[in-house]
C-alpha cells in the first residue's frame, strides 16, 4: 500500500486551515530518523487505514522521491469533526524487532451464548507483541465455539502465535470468558410520601400513623 505526503510548512495553529483544504496533517518519526512534520490527503490517508489498519506496513512517499516504510503509530481526532485531524507514523528498519499491539478477532459462536444463557467478557482487546514488521500478525482469531458452556475461558498462553512473534503481555491474562448472562434487577422504590419516618429513639407506629396521633388518642 502506498501513500503519498509532502513535507510541511505550516505548523501549530497555523496547520487547522489543512482540513478545510481537504489536507491532513502528519508527522513521520522513528529508526534514525528526525520528526518530520507533513501534508497528506485526508480521503487517500482514510482508504489507505481501512486496508492497512496499524498492523500493515505503508509506502509513504515523501515529495514524490524516497520512500519510507512506516506503521500507522497514532491517530487524532476532534469531537466536533469528522475523520482524523493528525496522523503519526512510525518509521521503522526491517531488519530490527519492533514493538506494536495486534487486535483480538473473534469468530464463531458459543453455544452457552447462542442459547442465550450467558454473555463474552473479553477484558483484552489487543495484544503486545515484538517482532520484525514483515512478521506483524494481522490479528489473533479467537474461536469462541470450543467455548462452549458458561466458565469456559481463554488466556493469552492459548492464542495461536506465529513463528518469529513474542508476546510480551502475561501468559495467564485472561483475553476472553463466557459467563452468565447479565440480568437487571428491578428494585421495588417506596414513594417517600408513603414511607413511615421514625425519628431517633422513636418506636414505629402501628399502620405508620405519626406519633402525635398517637400521644393524642392516649390522653383522651
Amino acid at each position: 500500500m502506498q501513500l503519498k505526503a509532502s513535507t510541511r510548512t505550516l505548523l501549530g495553529k497555523r496547520s487547522r486551515r489543512l482540513h478545510g483544504e481537504g489536507k491532513l496533517a502528519a508527522v513521520v518519526y522513528g529508526h534514525n530518523t528526525a520528526a518530520t512534520p507533513l501534508v497528506l490527503d485526508r480521503l487517500e490517508f482514510q482508504k489507505v487505514y481501512v486496508k492497512s489498519g496499524r498492523t500493515h506496513l505503508v509506502d509513504l512517499v515523501v515529495d514524490g522521491g524516497r520512500t519510507e516504510k512506516v506503521l500507522v503509530r497514532e491517530i487524532q481526532t476532534h469531537p466536533r469533526r469528522l475523520g482524523p485531524i493528525h496522523v503519526d507514523f512510525y518509521q521503522v528498519s526491517l531488519e530490527e524487532k519492533i514493538t506494536v499491539e495486534v487486535p483480538v478477532h473473534l469468530t464463531g459462536e458459543s453455544a452457552a451464548v447462542k442459547r442465550g444463557d450467558a454473555d463474552i467478557l473479553q477484558p483484552i482487546h489487543r495484544v503486545r507483541v515484538e517482532c520484525l514488521p514483515t512478521d506483524i500478525p494481522e490479528a489473533f482469531e479467537v474461536d469462541l465455539t470450543p467455548l462452549e458452556e458458561i466458565e469456559s475461558e481463554l488466556r493469552i498462553s492459548d492464542l495461536s502465535v506465529p513463528k518469529g512473534v513474542t508476546v510480551l503481555d502475561e501468559p495467564d491474562e485472561l483475553v476472553i470468558k463466557i459467563v452468565h448472562r447479565r440480568e437487571l434487577k428491578v428494585e421495588e422504590e417506596v414513594p417517600a410520601a408513603e414511607a413511615a419516618v421514625v425519628g431517633e429513639g422513636e418506636e414505629p407506629t402501628e399502620e405508620g400513623a405519626p406519633a402525635e396521633q398517637e400521644e393524642a388518642e392516649t390522653k383522651e
